[in-house]
C-alpha cells in the first residue's frame, strides 16, 4: 500500500514536471514565432521600400538617358553649326584677303601720297589723305577722285555681301570765314555723302551696301593735322558677327 502510494506520488510529480517543462517550451516557441513573424514583417516592409526605390531609380535612369540623348543631339547640332560658321569665316577671310590684294595693287601709285590699305580685326581699312581724295576745304570730286572711287565701286559690286562705311575726317583748324561749310563737321559729312552718292550713282553700288558718316575733327589719327585730313573706308565682310555667333 505504501509502495503504491509512493509510485502514485512519483507519477504525479513527474506529470507536473513534464507539464511545467512543456509550458516553458511552448512559451519559448511562441516567443520565437512572434520574433520571427516580426522579423518577416520588417523584411517584407524593407523589400517593399527597396522595390519602390528601385522603381524610382529606374524611372530616374530613363529620364537621365533621355536627357543625355537630347544633350548629345544638341551638341552634335552645335558642333555642326560651329563647323559651318568656321567654313563661312574662312571663306569671308579669303574673300577679304583677295579684296585687300586687289586694292593694294590698284592703289599702289597713291601710296606715297598717303593712301594705306590695312586689314585689322576681320575688316579692311583704307585711308586716303587730302592729297589723294578731295582738295582743301572742298567736297567736290575731281577726275582722279572719281577714278579711285570707280575702282572701289567695282570691288564692292563684285562682293555684294560686303558693307562699306565711308567716314569723313578733318583737322581741328577752323574754316576760314565765308567758307562753303559752317564747320569741319559739316565738311566731313559733305565729303562722305559726296563719296556715297558717286559710288551708288555712277559707280552702280547697291545703296544697301554703303553707309556715310562725318567725324569732323573728333577722331584724329595723329597729332599731325595733315594726317587727320582724310577719308576712311571700312570694308566689312561681317566676319565679326560670325565670331560672335561662335562665342554665343
Amino acid at each position: 500500500m505504501k509502495l503504491a502510494a509512493k509510485i502514485l506520488f512519483a507519477g504525479l510529480v513527474m506529470t507536473a514536471f513534464v507539464s511545467c517543462v512543456s509550458n516553458k517550451k511552448f512559451n519559448a516557441l511562441m516567443e520565437e514565432k512572434e520574433a520571427l513573424s516580426k522579423s518577416l514583417a520588417d523584411s517584407q516592409e524593407m523589400i517593399s521600400t527597396l522595390e519602390d526605390e528601385k522603381t524610382s531609380l529606374m524611372e530616374e535612369q530613363v529620364n537621365l538617358n533621355a536627357q543625355i540623348t537630347q544633350i548629345q543631339s544638341d551638341l552634335a547640332a552645335t558642333m555642326k553649326e560651329v563647323e559651318n560658321v568656321k567654313t563661312m569665316i574662312a571663306q569671308k577671310e579669303a574673300q577679304l584677303k583677295a579684296v585687300e590684294t586687289t586694292l593694294t595693287e590698284a592703289f599702289a601709285v597713291y601710296q606715297k601720297s598717303g593712301l594705306t590699305v590695312v586689314e585689322k580685326d576681320g575688316r579692311l581699312y583704307i585711308s586716303m589723305s587730302e592729297k589723294v581724295l578731295f582738295r582743301s576745304g572742298s567736297a567736290s570730286l575731281d577726275k582722279q577722285d572719281k577714278e579711285i572711287l570707280t575702282t572701289l565701286a567695282n570691288v564692292m559690286k563684285a562682293n555684294p555681301s560686303m558693307r562699306l562705311y565711308v567716314e569723313g575726317h578733318t583737322d581741328d583748324q577752323k574754316l576760314v570765314q565765308g567758307a562753303a561749310y559752317s564747320d569741319n563737321w559739316a565738311l566731313s559729312v559733305a565729303r562722305s555723302v559726296a563719296v556715297v552718292r558717286y559710288l551708288t550713282g555712277a559707280g552702280g553700288v547697291d545703296s544697301s551696301q554703303v553707309v556715310a558718316a562725318g567725324r569732323g575733327e573728333f577722331d584724329p589719327a595723329s597729332e599731325d593735322r595733315a594726317e587727320n585730313r582724310r577719308t576712311e573706308f571700312v570694308i566689312d565682310p561681317e566676319v565679326a558677327d560670325l565670331y560672335d555667333m561662335m562665342k554665343g
